[in-house]
């Protein structure tokens, strides 16, 4: 339950790109049939460690490998996923750590096994603010976060596949009566009606992703404080704390537009320090 309250517009999201796949190939028990069955072989794909693998491939994560990466960061990532599996029991056991060789300061989180740091989260972080990040990430794990995100694109997958071969429809269409134009005038309708489909197909899809866009990064959002609430009852808070105060000192005072304002993945960091500084105002004034 936990699970689908937390994630639901991936889900909302997920059942649109399914009807479309299935009015797409005739809107009968036939092509429910057919959507079903590539949803369910992606998914399983996506959720295995197969699939786990191809991301991280794709990603270019890798495992810990020399002896100076080994005698760091599993001491500090084995002290996070200790204190996690005793908040949430239900944890994978054999989540591991990977890194990836980039200098940029970032850590994520991929399916169900695996969290990743950078080499500049490495190097920027102190020790005790890199368990705060790694903490947040197990955050993500507990609340289904990075299987739900799978979800979505693998019905954006096949959503942009129909999109493809709509996209080549219309060519060939424009093509034939480009070919055959002339004085012809049920050729000159042809290629009017052809344009105007085009144009109405365009214009509706900006809408449709623009608006999925806003949807699913305000789902995003939501995710990342309930990642920052899983990390402060974890006992890492402060130590997440610690790291957004340095990150929003490296982001400086950008300011951002309303668009990006409603398609950030992530909330302003000022945000997200607030809410944790008042987790601890409340814990305080409990006690």
């Amino acid at each position: 339950m936990q699970f689908l309250k937390s994630n639901w517009v991936y889900f909302l999201w997920f059942i649109v790109y399914f009807l479309i796949g299935w009015l797409f190939f005739g809107g009968n028990t036939n092509a429910f049939v057919i959507v079903a069955v590539s949803y369910g072989i992606s998914i399983g794909i996506a959720l295995s460690p197969l699939g786990e693998w191809i991301l991280r491939a794709f990603e270019g994560a890798r495992p810990l490998q020399t002896s100076e990466e080994r005698e760091y960061l599993e001491p500090i990532f084995e002290e996070v996923y200790e204190n996690a599996k005793r908040e949430n029991p239900s944890l994978n056991n054999d989540i591991t750590l990977y890194i990836l060789d980039e200098m940029y300061v970032n850590a994520f989180a991929i399916g169900r096994k695996t969290i990743a740091v950078t080499n500049g989260a490495i190097e920027t972080f102190t020790e005790e603010e890199l368990k705060g990040v790694i903490a947040h990430e197990f955050g993500h794990i507990t609340y289904g976060h990075t299987k739900a995100l799978l979800l979505s694109v693998v019905g954006n997958l096949l959503f942009s596949i129909i999109i493809f071969v709509l996209r080549i429809c219309m060519t060939v269409v424009e093509f034939i009566s480009t070919m055959f134009s002339g004085s012809n005038v049920v050729t000159f309708v042809i290629a009017i009606m052809s344009f105007l489909t085009k144009i109405f197909f365009e214009l509706s899809m900006f809408v449709f992703m623009y608006l999925g866009q806003v949807l699913l990064s305000l789902n995003s959002r939501s995710n990342e404080f309930q990642a920052d609430s899983f990390a402060h009852r974890v006992s890492y808070g402060e130590e997440l704390i610690s790291a957004l105060y340095l990150l929003k000192k490296m982001s400086g005072s950008q300011k951002l537009t309303l668009k990006q304002k409603m398609t950030a993945s992530h909330p302003h960091i000022a945000e997200r320090i607030a809410r944790l500084e008042n987790m601890y105002q409340s814990l305080e004034s409990s006690e």
